[in-house]
C-alpha cells in the first residue's frame, strides 16, 4: 500500500482542485484508489469538526495563494476529519496524502499521519506495522495524542499484541470498571513468561502485573490470598485497578478453602466401560490415601462410589444423596440423564466436556473425552467444572508452540480416522487463527492417507521429493550419462505435524527422515501428540522414533516429579497400558483439584502441577491442560525445554 502522493502541490492549489472534484471533475487530486468507508462506530473519530468538508474546502480555495499556508493546512485537515465523520475515508485520503508530500511542521505533519492511519484503518489491503508506524512518536497536543492512542489500542488488540493495547488504552481508558476489565482481560491474555520478559517496559501497566502475579502465587491459599490483596490494595491506592478490582477477585477473596466433608463419585463400574471407570477409580483412591497418609483422617472426606451402568436419571439424582461434591460422571448418556435434574447447590466436577456453545461451554471446534461414546450433547447452564482429556487441546498447544517458533510452512500428516482428523481440525483452525493477521493467508500443506502406501506417496509428494527424483530422471535420460545425484526436498517446509496412531508414526518417520535432506545443517523437526505414544510396546518401541518431538502427561514421562508415587502405581499395576495409565492420572487429578475448582474457577491465573498437566480453569469452567514436550533421542526420552 502506497501511503505517499505522487504529485506535489502548493496548498492553495491543492484545495482548488479538491473543490472542483467535489464539484464534478473526472480529474483525481491523487493517485491514491478509492478505498472502502471506515467503520466509524468501530473506530471512533476523536476530533469533532461542525462544519462540512465542503464549506471547508472551498473556505480554503477562497483564500488564494498568499494565505497564511498554516491556516489553510489546519482548514484541510479540518476537511479530511469531516470526511472521515461522514465514513468517506476516499476523499479524506485525497487531502491528506496530498498534504503529506509538503513541507509541515513537526505538530502538523503528526496530526496529518494520524488522521491517514484514521483512513486506511478498515482497508484490508492496509499493513497494520506501517499504520502502527504513522502513529508514533506521540503528539505533544493532548488532543491528537489521544486520537493516536486511541487508533493504537485498536491496530495492537488486531495484531492480539494484548500488552501494547493495554498499554495505549490505560493511557485514555474512562474511569470505569468496565476499562480496567478490559485492561484486565488483556494482560491475562499473555503468558506469565512473555509478562515477565517484558514489564520494564510497562510503567502504566505495573498494578495489572502486580496482582496477576499476586493471585498466581496466592490464589489457592484462602488466608494468605486475603492477607496479600490487602497489603496490594494499600500499595496500589488510587489506581483504577484497586477502585474497581475485578469482580472475580473480591469473590474469591471472600471464599474459604472448601472443607468437603462428603462426596460422590459417578463411574461406570460395570459393563462396556468398566475397565476405564476402574481406572479412573484407582486414581481416585490412590489420591485419597496419599492424603490421607499425609494429613489424617480428619482431613479427608468420606467417597461414595457410584455405578453409573443401567441408571436413570432419577436414580442418579438420588444417589447423590446429601452430599454437594460430585465426581463424575463419566459418559455422554449419563450426563445427559442427569444435568436438566442436577440441583443447583451441587458443586459438580464433570469429567467430561460439553460441545456445544453454551454459556457453559467451549467453541464448536472444541470435544470431550474420547472415546466417542463420553460425548456430551448440549445441555441447560449447570454451574460446573468440566474436566476432560479433551485431544483438541494438544492440538491447540502445538499449533500455538509452531507459531511461536515463527514457522511458516509446516506439512500437517493425519490419519483418515476420526480421532486424528479432529486434531486435523483443531491444529487448523487455531493456526489460521495466528495468522489471521497476516498480508498472505497461510494454508497449511495437508496429507491425509488410508494405508501405508498412500502415505508415502502424501509424504513424498508434500515435500516435493516426487518432483525432485523426477528432475533428475529427465536430465538422466537427455544427457544419456549415469548421474550421481541426491533428491531434494522442498526448503520452504519447516516443520511437519503428525497426528496418527503410534504404530503409523513408526512408521511415517523413517519416510519422513528419508525423504528430508538438510539445507545448511538445519533439520526440519517432527511433532505429535500423547496419541502417538505408546509406553508399553517393547524395548524397542523408540527406535524408528528418533527425533520425534511430542508433548505428554507428566504422568507418562520418565523422571517425573512423583516418583515414590510412580513405583508404587508400577508395583500395584505393573502391567496397566498406556491407555489405563493416562485414566488413572485422570482419577488422581480429578481428586486433587475437588477442594480447589471454586478457586480455580473465579481466578484463571491459578493453576495446578497435576500428573495430566498443567491444570487452570477458564471463564468458561474448562479445565485446560499445558502439557510438557519431549524428544525422542537414541531411544530415550529426553525433556525438552526452551526449544
Amino acid at each position: 500500500m502506497q501511503l505517499n502522493s505522487q504529485g506535489r502541490l502548493s496548498l492553495s492549489c491543492c484545495a482548488l482542485v479538491l473543490v472542483l472534484t467535489i464539484a464534478g471533475c473526472t480529474s483525481p487530486v491523487s493517485r491514491a484508489p478509492e478505498k472502502n468507508p471506515i467503520a466509524t462506530n468501530t473506530i471512533p473519530v476523536v476530533e469533532k469538526v461542525e462544519q462540512s468538508p465542503e464549506s471547508l474546502l472551498l473556505r480554503a480555495e477562497q483564500m488564494g495563494p498568499d494565505a497564511d499556508q498554516k491556516q489553510v493546512t489546519r482548514i484541510l485537515l479540518d476537511a479530511a476529519t469531516a470526511y472521515l465523520q461522514r465514513e468517506q475515508p476516499a476523499r479524506a485520503q485525497q487531502i491528506l496524502l496530498s498534504l503529506i508530500s509538503q513541507p509541515l511542521d513537526a505538530p502538523e505533519r503528526r496530526r496529518t499521519k494520524t488522521l491517514i492511519a484514521q483512513s486506511y484503518m478498515n482497508d484490508p489491503a492496509a499493513d497494520t506495522e506501517q499504520l502502527i508506524n504513522l502513529l508514533t512518536p506521540l503528539a505533544n497536543d493532548e488532543q491528537v495524542k489521544t486520537h493516536q492512542l486511541t487508533l493504537l489500542t485498536h491496530l495492537y488488540e488486531r495484531q492480539q499484541n494484548y500488552l501494547d493495547a493495554a498499554a495505549s488504552y490505560v493511557q485514555i481508558m474512562p474511569d470505569a470498571p468496565q476499562a480496567v476489565e478490559r485492561v484486565w482481560q488483556w494482560v491475562n491474555n499473555v503468558p506469565a513468561s512473555e509478562i515477565k520478559q517484558n514489564a520494564s517496559r510497562y510503567n502504566d501497566l505495573q498494578p495489572y502485573f502486580a496482582l496477576q502475579n499476586l493471585i498466581e502465587e496466592n490464589g489457592l491459599h484462602a488466608a494468605q490470598f486475603k492477607k496479600a490483596l490487602s497489603r496490594f490494595t494499600r500499595v496500589y491506592r488510587g489506581s483504577s485497578l484497586v477502585t474497581y478490582l475485578p469482580e472475580n477477585i473480591t469473590k474469591a477473596a471472600g471464599l474459604r478453602r472448601a472443607g468437603i466433608q462428603q462426596a460422590t463419585v459417578m463411574l461406570p463400574l460395570s459393563g462396556r466401560y468398566k475397565a476405564t471407570g476402574m481406572a479412573v477409580k484407582d486414581g481416585i483412591l490412590a489420591a485419597y490415601y496419599d492424603q490421607l497418609s499425609r494429613s489424617g483422617s480428619n482431613s479427608v472426606p468420606q467417597l461414595r462410589f457410584v455405578d453409573t451402568n443401567g441408571k436413570s436419571g432419577e436414580a442418579l439424582i438420588s444417589a447423590i444423596g446429601d452430599s454437594q461434591w460430585v465426581i463424575g460422571p463419566l459418559l455422554k448418556e449419563t450426563l445427559d440423564l442427569m444435568l436438566p435434574m442436577l440441583p443447583r447447590d451441587i458443586h459438580l466436577l464433570a469429567l467430561n466436556r460439553p460441545d456445544d456453545t453454551s454459556p457453559v461451554t467451549l467453541s464448536t471446534i472444541d470435544s470431550p473425552l474420547i472415546p466417542e461414546e463420553f460425548a456430551v450433547p448440549a445441555a441447560a447452564p449447570v454451574p460446573a467444572t468440566w474436566f476432560a482429556l479433551a485431544p483438541e487441546d494438544e492440538a491447540y498447544q502445538l499449533a500455538d508452540h509452531i507459531a511461536q517458533k515463527g514457522y511458516r510452512s509446516p506439512i500437517v500428516v493425519a490419519a483418515n480416522n476420526t480421532i486424528y482428523q479432529r486434531l486435523l481440525d483443531a491444529f487448523e483452525a487455531r493456526w489460521q487463527r495466528h495468522h489471521s493477521e497476516d498480508d498472505k493467508p497461510h494454508t497449511l500443506n495437508i496429507v491425509t492417507f488410508d494405508d501405508s502406501g498412500t502415505l508415502k506417496d502424501g509424504i513424498t509428494d508434500a515435500l516435493g521429493v516426487a518432483q525432485s527424483k523426477s528432475r533428475i530422471d529427465q536430465i538422466r535420460y537427455m544427457v544419456n550419462e549415469k548421474l550421481h545425484n541426491v533428491t531434494r526436498n522442498r526448503r520452504d517446509i519447516d516443520a511437519i505435524v503428525v497426528f496418527a496412531s503410534p504404530e503409523q508414526t513408526e512408521l511415517l518417520n523413517p519416510m519422513v527422515e528419508a525423504s528430508l535432506s538438510p539445507f545448511d545443517g538445519k533439520t526440519v523437526p517432527v511433532y505429535t501428540t500423547s496419541r502417538s505414544m505408546e509406553y508399553d510396546s517393547g524395548k524397542n518401541q523408540w527406535r524408528d522414533l528418533q527425533n520425534v518431538r511430542f508433548i505428554d502427561m507428566p504422568w507418562m514421562l520418565p523422571q517425573n516429579r512423583w516418583p515414590e508415587f510412580t513405583r508404587t502405581a508400577n508395583a500395584l499395576w505393573p502391567d496397566r497400558s498406556t491407555a489405563f495409565s493416562r485414566f488413572f492420572a485422570f482419577g488422581v487429578d480429578a481428586y486433587q483439584m475437588l477442594p480447589n475448582v471454586q478457586q480455580m474457577a473465579l481466578l484463571p491465573q491459578v493453576s495446578l502441577e497435576g500428573l495430566t498437566g498443567k491444570l487452570s480453569v477458564d471463564k468458561d469452567g474448562r479445565v485446560i491442560r499445558t502439557l510438557p514436550q519431549a524428544r525422542i533421542n537414541n531411544q530415550q526420552i529426553i525433556p525438552v525445554t526452551g526449544e
